[in-house]
């Protein structure tokens, strides 16, 4: 069916295209520095530690991952409601191949200034999130500037809610 046929072109030509898009691999860091750690509360103290002073609002998220795909593809939306938030967006994928990883990353456009992606071995990334009680995905949690884990039910799929909790945290100063 030649109609099928060019759907299929199509289809692959647009995925083609995100595999050879450049983006800022800045945004991608690397876990050389983590490779002694493999306690959750360890490694993740050492990921959040060049971000003291900051907000960090944390995704837990995967390839595989329908809903965490479907909430990535409004991070563009998300990154500008949040702007005049002093806040950190920090990605932990879950058992994603290298390659899916960066492809996901260049098709929703998952990156800025504030923006940092980690793909960790499979035993530390599951060392974190037992620590962090992650036990669907995407989840969700959020730091305060101190790098303590705020105990607040937080959805980065819910941009209003999450604005008016940031309000509330610089209002009453919550470091």
């Amino acid at each position: 069916n030649p109609e099928f046929v060019a759907m299929v072109e199509k289809q692959n030509d647009y995925y083609l295209a995100i595999e050879n898009r450049e983006f800022d691999k800045l945004v991608l860091k690397s876990s050389d520095n983590l490779a002694d750690l493999s306690e959750g509360e360890a490694l993740l103290k050492k990921i959040l530690e060049p971000y003291k002073g900051k907000f960090v609002l944390l995704d837990v998220w995967g390839t595989w991952c329908g809903p965490c795909k479907e909430a990535l593809s409004h991070s563009t939306e998300e990154y500008e409601r949040l702007k005049d938030y002093d806040i950190e967006f920090l990605y932990l994928a879950n058992r994603s191949p290298q390659e899916s990883w960066e492809n996901v990353i260049k098709e929703y456009n998952v990156s800025g200034p504030n923006v940092a992606h980690y793909n960790l071995p499979q035993e530390q990334q599951a060392a974190i999130e037992r620590h962090l009680n992650v036990h669907s995905w995407p989840t969700y949690k959020l730091f305060n500037r101190d790098g303590d884990l705020l105990d607040l039910k937080v959805d980065a799929r819910d941009l209003e809610n999450l604005a008016k909790l940031l309000d509330q945290m610089k209002s009453t100063n919550l470091r």
